[in-house]
């Protein structure tokens, strides 16, 4: 959900450049019981976990981009998923000091699309940074359209800055350093986009993602409302305690009536029977129990019921069924989740390409590092429907019949990649020699 004080600046600043903005679906829930949040970090890990982004080439440009892409899977890549699937969207926007290069997560909230054509962003309006000192807030955007000119493809680069929703000089924050006005030469914007593949039922043409749960919410208010009343009967409950009243002293409340108050609660006195002064005769306790199953159920209910409206099988809101009688059935019971993880990853290999795309044009113009060639591809983890012995033995016999490399199956086996595979083959074989060698001495 976009807050009030940054649709004002989204709008001034359209407005000032002359952009249009488009209109973005605004029925995402925030803080509480966020079942978009835990769902997508549910989804983001199975859609990323044991996966690998891997860079061909073999020069410098090459090499750096893979360290880009290490710090990338290690720090951002999991969080940017999640923001996505919670949000409807992310950003990751490279930045610069004109040497080192890091990466920033724009969540679907604090940017807008100006200017689109199918999968392509041409123009977005996004919250960079935000500081506060006491009252006072501090907000930088910054505007990115791609442009066809006479010399070519051009991002044009502006920034803003604002005080309490009023645009002031950038020289006046903490950002004066950053320059406002930019022009690079290039094909595409300078950032990488990820889009959460959630339906828009609002509008199924929009350019704007929206979050996991999007069109489910008197489902998720209903999971919610069970939850609350669960809490409530838990904080109501407590043990009322009857005695008999000689175990008391006499006492008038305003009313002119007999009663014991300790602790703001208010105790009955009532008269029982002494029974030889058992004390067991004089305490009653009345401790009602918790209606936890029908609670239960009546939570576990709707989790299923907003699994089943998201499009997912169980164990993304509910526990995952166990009860499988072979590994037929596992996959089949969770084909609706894997259908939407590869539809994501999609949205994710297209981000990775815009996203590393851009940073190759940056490291372009910091002229640290020489200009080469490479390519991006990502191999993706089956686990989640896969068990390790079924996929052992099918890699076994395509690799029997011919129609798998050995680098491959032994990539696989040891989790390593396709160069360091065939490195270690060749060790393996070299070996193999020196020992058939050693054995004819």
């Amino acid at each position: 959900m976009i807050k009030d004080a940054l649709k004002s600046a989204f709008l001034y600043i359209a407005n000032k450049l002359g952009l249009k903005l488009q209109n973005k679906t605004d029925r995402s829930y925030c803080g509480g019981l966020d079942f978009a949040a835990i769902g997508a970090g549910v989804i983001a890990n199975i859609a990323v976990d044991d996966s690998d982004i891997i860079i061909d080439g073999d020069n410098a440009r090459a090499k750096a981009l893979s360290d880009i892409r290490d710090y990338f899977q290690n720090e951002i890549e999991t969080a940017a998923a999640e923001v996505a699937l919670a949000t409807g969207d992310c950003l990751v926007r490279p930045f610069s000091d004109g040497e080192n290069i890091g990466l920033n997560i724009i969540g679907g909230n604090d940017f807008i699309v100006t200017e689109s054509i199918g999968g392509l962003l041409k123009g977005v309006i996004i919250k960079i940074d935000e500081y506060k000192t006491d009252n006072t807030v501090y907000r930088l955007f910054e505007s990115q359209l791609l442009n066809n000119t006479e010399s070519g493809k051009i991002v044009f680069i502006r920034r803003f800055a604002f005080k309490n929703g009023q645009e002031v000089e950038i020289t006046s924050t903490q950002w004066k350093d950053i320059r406002t006005e930019e022009n690079i030469a290039a094909d595409r914007l300078l950032l990488g986009r990820y889009k959460c593949p959630t339906l828009n039922r609002d509008n199924y043409n929009s350019a704007n993602g929206v979050p996991i749960t999007f069109g489910c919410e008197d489902i998720v208010e209903n999971v919610r409302k069970k939850y609350t009343e669960y809490n409530e009967e838990i904080t109501r409950k407590s043990t009322v305690i009857f005695a008999d009243c000689t175990l008391f002293k006499n006492e008038k409340g305003d009313n002119g009536s007999k009663r014991l108050v300790r602790n703001d609660k208010e105790y009955m006195t009532v008269r029982g029977d002494l029974n030889g002064n058992n004390l067991d005769s004089l305490i009653k306790d009345y401790s009602p129990d918790i209606r936890e199953t029908e609670f239960k159920s009546g939570f576990d209910l709707n989790l299923s019921v907003l699994e089943m409206c998201c499009g997912f099988s169980r164990g993304v809101f509910t526990s995952p069924e166990t009860a499988f009688a072979t590994a037929t059935e596992m996959k089949n019971s969770l084909k609706k989740t894997f259908s939407f993880v590869k539809r994501f990853r999609k949205f994710i290999e297209s981000g990775n390409e815009m996203l590393f795309g851009a940073v190759d044009i940056i490291m372009t113009l910091n002229g640290t590092t020489p200009v080469g060639d490479w390519k991006i591809r990502h191999d993706w983890s089956y686990d989640y429907i896969e068990q390790t012995a079924e996929r052992f033995n099918q890699l076994l016999q395509t690799h029997a019949a011919g129609a798998l490399k050995d680098k491959d199956l032994t990539s696989w086996v040891l989790g390593i990649d396709d160069k360091t595979a065939e490195k270690y083959i060749t060790e393996l074989r070299q070996e193999a020699e020196v020992k058939s060698d050693e054995q004819f001495t």
